[in-house]
């Protein structure tokens, strides 16, 4: 076990309340795996026996496709933050596609070895489904929230996400992902952006684009 696997996950809010020896046997079980960028971690459908990704470096993209063949993004994980979390309990199919929009590093939990430690520790299992619980909730509230939102919060909150997993701090997407990732036309995005830049909110960078004003940027992303 790396001391870099047993402190992600001993800050991992979703087994806070997981007994400490447990978390180490979790730690213990975690295998390091890395994805190219734009290579696909798990399709909707696929069995969920790979359990839980926590992403240790990048960014990953939960989205659904829609009937009429367009994407639908669900969400961001980028450091820290777990995909997955209901297959690490019950194995199950995915229910949603994930694609690694950086260059990802992480670990994976697989279900058969949180299954072992829940078996052996009804404490543990209860915490764990305690906290899943109560973050499945939080989560539905937050996929409607982001559902509803105009589009100035939902690209300045991608931009913000996309920037702070870069390691320089850019925004590499062409206008047209970065369209399809807030559900939006790329002449819609490319108005805000061009606002954007007139305000320094953003400057064009050789390699994307550059955040020139974060805490602005942030007071569009959390408007009300």
């Amino acid at each position: 076990m790396s001391i870099e696997a047993r402190r992600a996950i001993d800050r991992l809010p979703l087994l806070a309340g997981v007994p400490e020896g447990a978390r180490a046997r979790l730690a213990a079980a975690a295998r390091p795996v890395r994805y190219r960028e734009g290579e696909v971690v798990f399709r909707r459908g696929d069995p969920g026996t790979d359990g839980m990704l926590l992403v240790l470096d990048g960014l990953v993209r939960l989205h659904l496709a829609t009937g009429a063949g367009r994407e639908l993004t669900l969400g961001l994980a980028g450091a820290g933050e777990p995909v997955g979390e209901v297959a690490l309990v019950d194995g199950g199919p995915r229910s949603a596609d994930c694609t690694a929009l950086t260059p990802v590093s992480g670990l994976l939990i697989r279900h058969a070895d949180a299954a072992a430690v829940l078996a052996e520790d009804h404490a543990t299992a209860l915490a764990l489904l305690r906290t899943l619980a109560a973050r499945l909730r939080r989560t539905t509230e937050q996929t409607e929230a982001v559902a509803l939102r105009p589009l100035p919060q939902r690209l300045a909150t991608a931009l913000l996400k996309l920037a702070a997993a870069d390691p320089a701090g850019l925004v590499r997407l062409p206008q047209g992902q970065l369209a399809a990732l807030v559900a939006a036309t790329r002449p819609k995005v490319n108005v805000l952006l061009v606002e954007w830049r007139a305000g320094r909110l953003v400057e064009p960078a050789r390699a994307g684009l550059r955040i020139t004003d974060p805490p602005g940027l942030r007071a569009l992303a959390e408007a009300d």
